[in-house]
């Protein structure tokens, strides 16, 4: 994977690579002792914002499950942008995943997949724009340091 929207967040490592995932950038990295799930986002036809995958295969054979819990993550971080205009970041700390359902609780509920709404979007559903609402406390444009700063510090 390119550097690319992994550059601005100053990784002392390239990000490793995970087995599966590599059409949405599935990586993780470490950054002030922060572990971080890495993914980048893409838009799809039919929807307004943008789609990515968080599963992940506990062994060859398994079927596939969200991020636990008891995994070692401290957020998930992932890459958005509008085909190449605006660009940006979704932070997520841990404690917004489990309080919005996004990692499972002892193998129970979680999801394997998300929709982020970057502030250029205008979704038309109602539950759209709640999730867009939330989303936007987690989100840091391309070029806002402080911002990154801020989320990458909440994070922790």
């Amino acid at each position: 994977m390119k550097a690319g929207p992994w550059a601005r967040l100053g990784l002392p490592q390239a990000p490793v690579p995970e087995a599966e995932g590599a059409q949405y950038g599935a990586c993780r990295a470490e950054l002030h002792g922060l572990r971080l799930v890495l993914r980048v986002a893409k838009t799809t036809p039919a929807k307004t914002g943008q789609f990515f995958t968080l599963w992940q295969r506990r062994h060859r054979d398994a079927d596939i499950a969200p991020l636990d819990e008891a995994d070692p993550v401290d957020a998930v971080i992932v890459a958005v942008d509008d085909g190449g205009i605006r660009h940006g970041l979704f932070i997520f700390p841990r404690a917004v995943l489990l309080r919005r359902g996004v990692l499972s609780r002892a193998g129970q509920g979680g999801k394997r997949a998300l929709r982020v709404y970057p502030p250029w979007c205008a979704p038309a559903a109602a539950q759209a724009q709640r999730t867009q609402r939330w989303q936007a406390a987690c989100f840091v444009a391309d070029g806002d340091q402080a911002g990154l700063a801020g989320l990458l510090d909440g994070a922790a």
